[in-house]
């Protein structure tokens, strides 16, 4: 088996422990974007009406959708494109996109919280704790190919 299919079969089962189907729940993980992009702009909107300091321009709010539609826009790109990426491993990428796209319109809308008063030092304490854990899982796993190789 060459290197691209090990890893391809290696991601595709980690996928499957984690309870998401390879070939599908991409398109969830597109909708949660899409209502996560929502709830930033709407976090964004108030948090710009209640906070003095911030100055209300619809200019500002329009070119904000624009990102967002844009954004979205090249999301839908990658989906047949990690299909072109052989042995699965393109579509762990599109997975890995996702979620990194994900935890930033989430740390926007703790940022507009913020901006309200609202205390998110304990969602933020929480976010960071599952990168480390994806962190430490990738670190371990490169540590286990390196001592493989070397055998």
């Amino acid at each position: 088996m060459n290197q691209v299919n090990r890893e391809g079969a290696f991601l595709e089962k980690i996928l499957i422990k984690l309870g998401i189907d390879p070939t599908t729940n991409y398109m969830y993980l597109l909708a949660l974007i899409c209502l996560v992009m929502i709830l930033d702009y709407l976090s964004g909107t108030i948090s710009a009406y209640v906070n003095k300091k911030i100055v209300v321009k619809s200019r500002t709010g329009i070119n904000g959708i624009l990102k967002k539609i844009a954004s979205l826009i090249l999301l839908l790109f990658f989906i047949p494109l990690s299909y072109v990426v052989p042995g699965q491993i393109g579509i762990g990428l599109l997975y890995v996109l996702y979620m990194g796209y994900l935890l930033m319109e989430l740390q926007s809308i703790f940022e507009n919280y913020q901006k309200l008063g609202i205390q998110t030092k304990d969602f933020e304490d929480f976010i960071d704790s599952l990168k480390k854990l994806v962190y430490k899982k990738s670190s371990d796993k490169q540590e286990n190919e390196e001592k493989h190789k070397n055998k």
